[in-house]
Formats: C-alpha cells, structure tokens, sequence
C-alpha cells in the first residue's frame, strides 16, 4: 500500500513538472502566441502590437491613437499625417475593437514600458461616466484580450480590478494556466496545423499594409428626423422593416441612464485607469489627451458633451490634456455613420484630420 502510495506521488510531481515545462515553454516564453488566430481576441491583442512596431516611424515624433473599433473604423493615420505635414509628427492608430481603458494601460505597458517612446498618447474616453450602460470594470472579455500581455507578476493585481468576484476568479486562473482562456484556439490550431500555419504566413505578409490602405465603408445610414421629445424617428421610410430591429436600441439608449451603482462603478474606473495610463506619461512630460470619439449618428440631438467627474477631476489636476466636447459634435449624423456605433468613410475623413490638428495644435 505505502509503494503503491509512493508511485502515485511520483506521478503526480512528474505530471505537474511536464505541466510547467509546457507552460514556460509554449505559454511564459511567448512561443505559442505567434500562433495565435489573427481575428481572436487575443491575437487582435497581439496584432496591435505588430501594427505599431512596424509603423513606427524613429525619425518623427510619433502620437499613439488608443481606441476601439470605433476608433479602427474611424481614423486614419494616412489622413491625420497629410493633414500635420511639416509638424514632424507621425500617427499611429493602436485600435482593438471591444477593448477599453484597461486593456489599453496594459499594451502600453507592452509596447512602451519606459513611457518615453511617443510624443503624445491619445485616448479615445467617455466624457460622461454615465454614457457606457454596463460595468465597465466587469467586461470579461478584457481576460481574453490581454492573456497575451498578463504575466504572473500580475496575479494579484488584475484580478482585484473586477468587482465581480467570479471574473476575479477567471482572471487569477488565467494568468496561472494561460492555456485555459486559449483552449478554443489551441484546439483549432491542432485540429488544422497546416492551415493555420498558412493562413498567418499570409496575415503577417499583408496585414500591415493591408490596413493602411484601409479606407472605411461606403455605407450611410438614411436621415431620419427625431421626435424631440421622445427621442424617437417620426418616420421610418422605406426601410423600417430593415433599419427597425438594428437601431431601436440605439435610440433608446439616448434617453437611458445606468444605475447610480453603475455610474459609481465606472468613475472608480475611468480614475483608475486614466490615472495609470498617464502618470507614467506625466513624469516624463509627455501629454495623455483625452478626446470624445463622434457618440452616434443621431447624438447630435442632444448636448454636446463634456468633461465630468473622474474625468473633468484628472484634467482640472493636470494629470489629463483634453479636447473640448464639442470637438466633433457636427459629425454625429447619420451620413457619417454605417451604424449605430461607427463612422463611415466620410465620417473617418473628416475625424481623422481635425483629430490630428487638434493635437498638433496642443503640442506646439
């Protein structure tokens, strides 16, 4: 009984010996993540980061463009280039569609841990804590994105940034067993090894200039006029059977408001993480600028925005550069937007320069 106890034991400290081989080798070296899909979340992590390393120019002053897919669809850094040329700045859009301010703390620390290598870094913000209708400190998703970016010196810190104890949870074992929150990928990687070889040789060729030449969509949303009172279209047209289900939830979103609990929650947040974001910046001189992205094609019915709370705090204290709300306030209509979120090629014509000259204008 005893032998047979030991044998046992044995195999047990083989099994979790091979066990963090794999994971140093594949997971903590960083091998396994060349291998990622470019289209998973952590992949388009990763890809960011590819995109910056290879478009940075050392011969200019380089401004970072920190955003989400509203972001990715809605500037240009081509664009924003041409219109400061003679400036010596170069722009750079490190979007990540879905991500927010704490996925973006963490790819700076990434691609620039010294918090010395731009000129100036742009965030993409919520003017008003009140406007995001979730948690923002509980998108779980955020554990998927930055797998390829969290390290075990990050074990006890990431976790405690959810409020949800669950996802608290999934984050401490994500980062312990990195290969947990990648088990779809690394099953489909295994399932079709040639293939996805193929395919990333193929990403990594044309995914940089790919994306330069990207120059938005064509689409625009139809004009509809509101009630001015309930927020809602007078008329539909022609098209409500199409437009009718994509978009009702975007008009009563205009006149909604998350709980206190909610906003109480999200201005811990954006404090949070305003707040690492630039103190590094800060040290060293280099300004953090917030600006509020174009809100919705239909926004323009109401206020502009304007800096509150967390936000107006962190600017009125100088730890934050910032746009006025009313920068892009002309541009929430709808023929400059292909949904209810992001803006169209027009849209991303007219926001990319005006962008770009704003910061360029605070730089001088």
């Amino acid at each position: 009984m005893t032998r047979s106890l030991g044998h046992l034991l044995r195999l047990v400290v083989v099994a979790a010996v091979m066990l963090a081989a794999w994971d140093a080798v594949l997971f903590r070296s960083g091998l396994y993540y060349r291998w990622l899909e470019p289209q998973s979340t952590a992949g388009m992590t990763r890809g960011a980061i590819r995109f910056v390393d290879e478009t940075y120019a050392r011969d200019r002053r380089n401004v970072l463009v920190l955003g989400n897919s509203r972001i990715g669809e809605g500037f240009s850094q081509q664009l924003a280039d041409q219109a400061t040329q003679g400036s010596g700045l170069h722009f750079l859009n490190a979007a990540i569609p879905g991500t927010d301010l704490r996925a973006w703390y963490y790819l700076l620390r990434r691609i620039d841990p010294q918090a010395d290598r731009f000129a100036a870094v742009v965030v993409q913000v919520s003017y008003d804590p009140g406007e995001p209708s979730g948690v923002q400190a509980d998108y779980p998703l955020d554990i998927a994105y930055l797998t390829p970016l969290l390290g075990l010196r990050d074990v006890a810190d990431f976790p405690g940034t959810f409020d949800d104890r669950a996802l608290a949870a999934r984050a401490r074992r994500a980062i312990l067993f990195p290969a947990q929150p990648l088990r779809d990928d690394i099953a489909a990687f295994l399932s079709a090894p040639k293939e996805r070889l193929a395919h990333l040789r193929k990403w990594r060729k044309y995914f940089v200039s790919s994306a330069l030449q990207y120059r938005g969509r064509d689409q625009a949303l139809p004009d509809l006029a509101l009630d001015p009172n309930t927020l809602q279209p007078t008329d539909w047209g022609s098209d409500e059977a199409k437009l009718k289900p994509v978009l009702s939830n975007y008009f009563a979103s205009l006149r909604e408001r998350p709980s206190k609990s909610t906003q109480a929650s999200n201005e811990r947040y954006f404090r949070q993480w305003l707040s690492r974001i630039a103190e590094p910046y800060r040290a060293h001189g280099i300004p953090v600028i917030v600006m509020s992205i174009p809100r919705g094609p239909w926004h323009a019915a109401l206020p502009p925005p304007q800096p509150t709370g967390a936000v107006a705090d962190l600017i009125a204290a100088g730890t934050l550069m910032a746009l006025p709300g009313d920068s892009f306030a002309d541009l929430e209509q709808p023929r400059y937007f292909f949904d209810s979120l992001h803006m169209n090629r027009a849209g991303r014509e007219r926001f990319s320069p005006r962008l770009a000259q704003f910061v360029a204008a605070a730089l001088e």
